[in-house]
């Protein structure tokens, strides 16, 4: 009479596939994670950017060369770096803005996040 049940060798197989998919589900999940974090942080980055245009059009900010500060906004440090070009006009100009992580306890940029170009107009003398 034949016993009936798994051998040794078919369950330790069963167990190596098993593993093998978990190991690969756990890396998909990971990723996911990875990028989910990611995709906030750059999210958070854009309204830093945003918030920035918004100011400068406000104050009416009129940026000769290059400009950095660092702002706390979004949960996070940030560092912005704003850089300027003439365009055709005299009355307007180019603002390039390059939003970066930044680390309080090191005092230096992580990472850039995102960038944003925008144009800023100088009030017209009436």
């Amino acid at each position: 009479m034949k016993a009936k049940g798994f051998t040794l060798l078919e369950v330790m197989v069963a167990l190596a596939i098993f593993a093998t998919a978990a190991m690969a589900m756990t890396k998909v999940a990971m990723q996911y994670t990875q990028s989910t974090a990611n995709a906030i942080l750059r999210t958070k980055a854009q309204f830093v950017a945003l918030n920035e245009v918004a100011l400068m059009e406000m104050n009416r900010q009129w940026l000769s060369g290059t400009e950095s500060k660092q702002v706390t906004q979004q949960g996070e440090t940030w560092q912005i770096d704003k850089s300027t070009q003439p365009t055709i006009s005299p009355n307007v100009q180019r603002v390039d803005l390059q939003i970066s992580l930044y680390n309080q306890d090191t005092g230096q940029v992580e990472a850039g996040v995102t960038s944003l170009v925008f144009f800023n107009a100088r009030e017209q003398q009436s």
